[in-house]
């Protein structure tokens, strides 16, 4: 027996509304009624059918609208932004033969912000490709019968069709102890999540690596101009691409370099953003205005600015990044995320741009492991390379402290992450094993150069900027920066090339740009600083965090230590010490595992 639920099946390429998607499937054997239901209600709450076939339904909703591709055949369904190679690659994907074979395909073929589908003739889902950039999550569960792929787990769906979930514990410890892996694996038992750069299987616990960045890392030109020039066209053929497929576009503009050029290259590839927002600190080291102003001089806009509010942070915030299979943590900074979120409803846009992964892609980060970089990429000569001072005067460590810590630096070592824990993490909570604790795209980077693996570190860590929060809810956000063709340059870009030896930050950068980017910009050494802000603003929430942390889950099982906790949530430690990132971290965790604790996780 066969049930037809919807309308009859579309043609190849359609577009409806997107933001969060929804595929059932079923058989003969499921319970057809609640697959029904299911359908009727995800249409009741904004889902628009896409595609409808005798065992198989999907839909979308959003801020924007969703492109169905069928690169080969129609098994293969993509659901996003889809976008020729920039590298000029047109390899044909085969229309059948090996999922991960078809999958490497069309990773080499193609870039956007997409999930892939790989399904039987009657519409179940074999596998999931979530693309590299990890811009959609993707998770999936059956309920009687039922197969459910969707991009939100939302109430009423987990309502009507709760998957067997429960908490691993260990998981949970593991994104405590490293945030990195806040955007690795879920700690959810029950539903499988996609990640990013990953395969997949539904029907087996097997996911198959196909996207690491250790694998761009080899050198792809040692010449200042060609980078420079390659990396210019990069960036403009992503920034086109965009501009091409959104309707209505924001851009944000903090007033550094990495937004400013986003905005131009935007701008340059057709664009017209209906809104340039910008935010400021209430504090004069945090208002970058002018610099806003200047690029608005340059580019031809008037900036939406909306000054920072210190607000205490409360339960209500935090709600938003725990729908999610994993903790939010983009939506950490809630009163930055709400004002946002709220500007774009205002403005009436569909999709955010913003400058978020420069720091790593760039190269921002000024650390004395830059010489070493530099010293194997040259050899002995670069310890008389007048570059080598500049990057002293840089790192606020003498010329003598960078030659022994590049010579001291063995060629081969295992990557450490222990400073990144938490300061009230408590390691003695559960058990850890530092190779398997690491984030899937850190391993094997053991002959990695230490600057170039920092670079990776946060290419991993921009991750991030694509979980659940406000602005993710009212708008398409998308971060440039962090898109494929872009990071695989980078990669493949040496740390002393995008420096110039050390010189500066995101010297190549600069250069590519610098007849787009006013000068205050081009030269501007210094960043807004929000320590400060951040500070009175975790101040003004102690109560909150005393009774959301000390009394939560988290400090239950251990995974907090009550008594650092207890001594850290002092005014003057959290305006002077900087330990804010731990506790929203925290806070941000602790509103996930009391959410899904609710619907029925369990302990």
């Amino acid at each position: 027996m066969t049930s037809r639920i919807g309308s009859p099946s579309t043609p190849r390429s359609w577009w409806s509304e997107v933001g969060h998607f929804l595929h059932l499937a079923w058989s003969d054997t499921s319970n057809l009624d609640l697959a029904a239901n299911l359908v009727a209600e995800a249409q009741a709450r904004g889902f628009a059918p896409v595609q409808a076939m005798e065992q198989a339904w999907l839909g979308a909703k959003g801020p924007r609208p969703l492109a169905v591709h069928h690169p080969a055949g129609e098994q293969l369904l993509v659901l996003g932004d889809l976008f020729d190679a920039l590298d000029g690659n047109r390899t044909p994907i085969p229309t059948h033969g090996d999922d991960a074979d078809r999958a490497r395909l069309l990773i080499r073929r193609y870039w956007g912000r997409y999930i892939g589908m790989f399904r039987t003739p009657h519409g179940q889902v074999r596998q999931i490709l979530r693309d590299p950039s990890g811009a959609h999550e993707c998770a999936a569960w059956r309920h009687e019968g039922v197969q459910i792929v969707t991009s939100e787990l939302s109430e009423w769906l987990l309502n009507s069709a709760a998957p067997p979930v429960q908490i691993d514990w260990d998981v949970v410890g593991g994104l405590l102890r490293d945030p990195i892996n806040a955007t690795a694996a879920s700690p959810l038992i029950g539903i499988r999540v996609a990640e990013a750069g990953d395969l997949t299987d539904l029907n087996a616990r097997r996911t198959t690596p196909l996207w690491r960045p250790v694998e761009f890392t080899a050198s792809i030109t040692s010449s200042p101009r060609e980078a420079a020039a390659r990396l210019r066209e990069r960036i403009d053929g992503c920034l086109a691409a965009f501009a091409k497929v959104i309707e209505r576009p924001g851009v944000e503009v903090s007033g550094g370099l990495d937004s400013a050029i986003v905005a131009g290259a935007f701008q340059a590839g057709g664009a017209t953003p209906h809104l340039w927002f910008n935010m400021f600190g209430p504090f004069a080291e945090g208002d970058e205005r002018r610099f806003v102003r200047t690029l608005g001089d340059r580019l031809g806009f008037e900036p939406h600015c909306v000054q920072r509010a210190i607000r205490p942070m409360t339960t209500e915030g935090f709600e938003v990044t725990a729908r999610g299979p994993r903790p939010g943590v983009n939506g950490r900074d809630y009163s930055f995320d709400t004002a946002v979120a709220e500007a774009c409803r205002e403005a009436g846009v569909d999709a955010l741009l913003t400058g978020k992964g420069g720091d790593g892609v760039f190269f921002q980060m000024g650390v004395p492991d830059i010489f070493t970089d530099v010293l194997r990429e040259r050899g002995l000569g670069a310890v008389f390379s007048p570059a080598l001072p500049q990057l002293a005067r840089w790192t606020r460590r003498s010329t003598w402290s960078l030659l022994h810590t590049a010579l001291s630096t063995p060629r081969r070592a295992p990557l450490d992450r222990s400073a990144r824990m938490p300061s009230i993490f408590n390691p003695e909570s559960v058990s850890h094993d530092p190779e398997t604790a690491l984030h899937p795209w850190l391993h094997g980077l053991e002959e990695i150069p230490p600057a170039k693996r920092l670079q990776i570190e946060s290419v991993a860590a921009g991750l991030a900027y694509q979980s659940q929060c406000r602005r993710t809810e009212a708008v398409d956000l998308i971060h440039p920066l962090l898109a494929q063709p872009v990071v695989e340059l980078a990669l493949g870009l040496s740390v002393p090339l995008l420096t110039d030896d050390g010189r500066a930050d995101r010297r190549l950068a600069r250069a590519a740009f610098a007849d787009r980017l006013p000068p205050e910009i081009l030269h501007r050494r210094s960043k807004g600083e929000m320590t400060a802000y951040f500070g009175r603003q975790a101040a003004a929430s102690i109560p909150f965090l005393r009774d959301h942390l000390l009394e939560g889950r988290l400090a239950a099982r251990g995974l907090i230590d009550r008594g650092r906790t207890e001594a850290l949530l002092d005014p003057d430690r959290l305006l002077w010490k900087g330990s804010v990132p731990d506790f929203t971290m925290a806070a941000v965790t602790e509103s996930w595992v009391r959410r899904w604790e609710g619907i029925g996780a369990g302990v």
